[in-house]
């Protein structure tokens, strides 16, 4: 697409002021579609000349709500030059979280509007984007970051690589210090058994030189004990050893976690100390924003008890003076009052003498005051024809009401028999009770709900909410019971079973069975009867239970005795060659055989068309002659 000079070119919009601002008042719509962004004029100016969007207005939930009952695409579909015929028109609108495009074509033959509606999916492109210069701005404080992490990383690696091998030494020191200390320990222990020994063992020489043989067995016996029992000493003092050095590892470690939670101690007193000097500062200003809030509240009200004493709000009774008022319709802001006064100041500066002014002043106070009577005489005349109108609408709208409950009832029991609910209503157009609503008789209406889940709860009947199958089935079924309170000497539908499932088909069949079957209510009322009922449709379910009723009567088309076997059995030309052969005496004879024969070789033994799967009795009773009920 080519901009010309990238610039936005003049365009014409295709409603005029006047209408667009009825659409905003009264339909809620905010605008056309290229203003509801902002874009460089080239982007602009191609959306518009490929995507039109100058033409698409934009809507919300109460453009929505005047679609579906105002008939607001009627109304943009209009055309004010005063050309004959309707115009295109696309609009959006909103409905809960859902989004939808109303696009309205106008045929080229029949000179009718086509609506199509299109549900609108979340925007992939054209997102808003980030500042590219912010965006510039944080790449490049990311790479000083990054860089000067680059400097500092092999600093810290090598400080860890430091920390880890003095940590490790530290601990291969001290493991050796221990095993020392236990060592020399282990070594005083064994001297001085040694020298314990070496004494026992003089002892004992000394006493075996003196040859006593009993002597010596019983201290060889207490030498065996001894020994045996130093040997269990040992292995004891082995087990505690053992014990010991577990235990001393386990300290380690707790010494260790010690130091850790020393050193998280320390930095987190180090924070509450922080936060508690802030919290110092917060309370010391807190205090000073106090004191200026008591100062300036004093103040107001020394002001507020001045400015009672010069000027009132009210009198002596209590009463308010007309000053508040005045003083209410003043600005608020201090720079809205200043460009009041200069306002004030301008106007007062343009006051000229004129004579002529109090004049005219005198001439309008008499215009208005004649106007303010004959507005009260039109009061009058129009509360008297309200209650014309009352009188008029309580009786119909009784019957109406009437009406519109019978048709509840009959369209909740047929929707109860089909497994589903249903409630029909009468709409009046009232909004929080206001009684001036009762005219506007264009807001009054039939409202259909329906449900067709147990866990739902009854819901408009609208193309947004139920499928066609089911808004098909609440169709049929309002019809029906609308036709109970109306007496017709026929019916007919075309189609209405297509687009059914088979359960919904049967039931609906059944329903229109039975409701054009029912005998007279009175035998000597001409218009007590149900009224024939013609069912068009290309075909029908196999094996209807209601085919059976006496009073249904099955046609087919092109189906007899005297049809063609094929279409290309037809032949205009030879029919009229014999017509022409054909002498003018033997006319009648000829059109008698025609007719008793078949016409253009139709052969003399007739076949009927195949026809439909239907049960044995349907085949019995086709050709009797049944009466269509409504």
């Amino acid at each position: 697409v080519l901009v010309e000079n990238g610039k936005l070119s003049n365009i014409s919009r295709m409603y005029s002021d006047r209408k667009l601002r009825v659409l905003k008042q009264d339909h809620g719509v905010m605008g056309y579609l290229d203003e509801s962004f902002s874009a460089p004029d080239a982007i602009v100016e191609a959306l518009r000349n490929t995507a039109s969007i100058h033409c698409v207005l934009v809507g919300s939930e109460k453009t929505q709500e005047s679609i579906d009952r105002h008939k607001l695409i009627d109304y943009l579909s209009e055309r004010e030059d005063g050309k004959p015929g309707l115009m295109n028109s696309c609009i959006f609108s909103c409905h809960l979280d859902r989004s939808y495009k109303y696009t309205s074509q106008v045929s080229r033959y029949s000179g009718k509007a086509n609506m199509r509606v299109d549900d609108i999916t979340p925007a992939k492109m054209l997102a808003p984007g980030v500042d590219p210069e912010q965006k510039a701005n944080l790449e490049s404080a990311i790479q000083e970051l990054q860089e000067e992490i680059g400097i500092l990383r092999p600093q810290v690696d090598e400080a860890k690589c430091q920390y880890d091998d003095a940590l490790s030494k530290g601990q291969a020191v001290t493991q050796r210090l221990k095993d020392a200390r236990a060592a020399k320990n282990d070594l005083n222990i064994f001297k001085n058994r040694l020298i314990v020994a070496k004494r026992k063992l003089a002892e004992l020489e000394e006493s075996a030189s003196k040859d006593n043989v009993a002597e010596k067995e019983s201290i060889l016996r207490k030498l065996k004990s001894q020994v045996k029992n130093n040997i269990d000493q040992l292995e004891i003092a082995a087990s505690s050893h053992n014990d010991m050095m577990k235990i001393t590892y386990t300290s380690a470690g707790v010494k260790m976690t010690e130091d850790g939670l020393s050193e998280r101690k320390r930095r987190v007193t180090e924070n509450l100390a922080d936060k508690r000097a802030e919290h110092s500062a917060l309370e010391e200003r807190m205090a000073q924003v106090t004191r200026q809030f008591n100062e300036a509240k004093r103040q107001m009200r020394d002001l507020k008890t001045k400015a009672d004493s010069v000027a009132p709000m009210k009198d002596a009774d209590g009463n308010e003076l007309p000053l508040k008022a005045q003083l209410e319709e003043l600005p608020e802001t201090l720079d809205e009052v200043e460009a009041t006064i200069e306002e004030a100041v301008a106007k007062i500066n343009s006051i000229q003498h004129n004579p002529s002014v109090l004049r005219l002043y005198e001439e309008r106070k008499r215009e208005i005051e004649e106007t303010r009577r004959e507005m009260e005489g039109l009061s009058e005349a129009q509360n008297a024809k309200r209650t014309h109108m009352d009188s008029l609408r309580i009786p119909w709208e009784n019957s109406l009401i009437n009406v519109v409950n019978k048709v509840n009832v009959l369209f909740g029991q047929y929707m109860a028999e089909l497994g589903n609910a249903g409630e029909v209503t009468l709409e009046n157009g009232v909004v929080d009770g206001d009684s001036e609503q009762w005219a506007n008789f264009k807001d009054w209406g039939v409202q259909i709900k329906v449900r067709f889940r147990e866990k739902s709860s009854l819901q408009v009947l609208t193309a947004q909410v139920q499928s066609g199958g089911e808004r098909s089935v609440s169709t049929i079924m309002y019809l029906m019971a609308l036709q109970e309170l109306m007496v017709s000497p026929f019916r007919c539908v075309d189609e209405i079973n297509q687009g059914l499932d088979e359960r919904n088909e049967r039931l609906v069949f059944k329903r229109i069975v039975t409701n054009s079957t029912k005998p007279p209510t009175d035998q000597l009322d001409k218009r007590s009867h149900c009224g024939q009922y013609f069912l068009i449709t290309p075909k029908l379910l196999p094996n209807l239970t209601d085919m059976e009723n006496e009073n249904v009567t099955i046609l087919f088309i092109f189906n007899g005795p005297y049809n063609f076997k094929h279409f290309s059995d037809w032949n205009t030309d030879k029919f009229l060659a014999d017509r022409k052969r054909s002498s003018p005496d033997s006319v009648e004879e000829e059109e008698e055989e025609a007719l008793n024969q078949g016409i253009a070789g139709v052969k003399e033994e007739p076949q009927d068309l195949p026809e439909p799967d239907i049960s044995t009795n349907q085949r019995k009773n086709k050709r009797k002659s049944r009466r269509i009920s409504d």
